[in-house]
């Protein structure tokens, strides 16, 4: 059997999503599995063993690759995120079993083996809601099989890349450190007075290398944290595309974000991963928090009065992410650095 999953919105939604896959995968080895991703995330999917072959969608019409996904003869799709574009392209290529979330009027006629999960409620994790799609097609025999966690896979020159990078900026270093200020607009932001005095404070450690990093989307918030580091800390926002950047993010051991996806990133490659999360249901860590064994949510002791959505200015508790104060941070980043440092010596004393 043939099936593609596709997950095309932003990059931590879809390593939100690579558990469905593998979780697949392991269900039903016999099955061939491809991906559809956005053109932007195909580095995050091109050496998953889970996947099979994958496509990239520009967003645009999509002609051309409806015709590519006529051609593969799908038996099944799902989509893990309803988009409209994305199902009326399975339909055309032809794809009769057609699975995903009745979110929207127009996901019920498009989509012959929908289901409706009430995502904005907020009852689970992302990545449950999307393992529950493929539950749907895998059948109830599969349903012992456990739900991972999200992993991802890169290659060997991207392990070269991390590698170099920490050889010649972090000569030295026992522990290199990511700061990421930004969440390019996803959710509400920790002040960036906040992320400076977290990243000087870490810079002064020991053996400690602090880098900040970001996309263009995050240009506004590093700009008003730059004055205020210290010239131990580098910036190098915007300084690597994102199939070199997992690279140098593998070749680290810890990040310190807001729910963004580079921390997801983070987490799946195995680092550290603190994150900053405000308490409004349908941006919390509940629905989005990163998923690691090194991974750890912190939100503040704010009574939200949202009931779904965040109210962001409008809220009188506006901004309560200050109730999160640096040095919170700075204990989780340090104790999962340690924990995570304990465990690799250890495994390393059983080899």
């Amino acid at each position: 059997m043939k099936v593609l999953l596709a997950r095309c919105d932003r990059l931590g939604d879809l390593v939100l999503a690579l558990p469905a896959f593998a979780w697949l995968h392991a269900a039903r080895p016999d099955w061939e599995i491809h991906a559809l991703v956005s053109a932007d995330a195909a580095p995050l999917v091109e050496h998953d063993p889970a996947i099979a072959a994958y496509h990239a969608w520009d967003g645009g019409l999509g002609r051309d690759l409806t015709a590519q996904l006529a051609a593969e003869r799908y038996d099944a799709g799902v989509l893990l995120q309803y988009q409209t574009p994305l199902a009326m392209m399975l339909r055309r290529a032809g794809v009769r079993r057609r699975y995903g979330p009745w979110s929207k009027p127009a996901s019920w006629l498009l989509l012959n083996r929908g289901c409706w999960q009430g995502r904005s409620r907020v009852a689970r994790h992302e990545r449950d809601y999307n393992v529950d799609l493929v539950r749907r097609l895998a059948g109830r025999a599969a349903r012992a099989v456990p739900v991972p966690e999200p992993r991802l896979h890169i290659g060997d020159v991207q392990r070269e890349i991390g590698r170099r990078f920490r050889r010649e900026e972090a000569p030295g270093a026992a522990v290199v450190a990511f700061v990421h200020p930004g969440s390019g607009g996803s959710a509400l932001d920790w002040p960036a007075a906040g992320f400076a005095s977290v990243a000087n404070a870490l810079a002064r450690r020991r053996g400690w290398r602090v880098f900040v990093t970001g996309s263009h989307f995050d240009r506004l918030v590093i700009d008003a944290l730059a004055p205020h580091l210290d010239p131990a800390v580098s910036v190098v926002a915007e300084r690597f595309p994102l199939r070199d950047f997992l690279g140098v993010l593998a070749a680290g051991d810890v990040m310190i974000a807001p729910s963004t996806g580079p921390l997801h990133l983070a987490a799946a490659l195995g680092l550290g991963a603190v994150g900053l999360y405000p308490p409004a249901p349908t941006v919390s860590a509940r629905r989005w928090g990163p998923l690691g064994e090194w991974a750890r949510a912190l939100t503040p002791d704010a009574d939200c009065p949202a009931r779904r959505h965040c109210l962001y200015h409008h809220c009188l508790l506006f901004n309560c992410l200050e109730g999160i104060v640096p040095s919170h941070v700075i204990e989780a980043a340090t104790e999962l650095v340690a924990q995570r440092q304990a465990a690799a010596a250890g495994a390393a004393r059983l080899v």
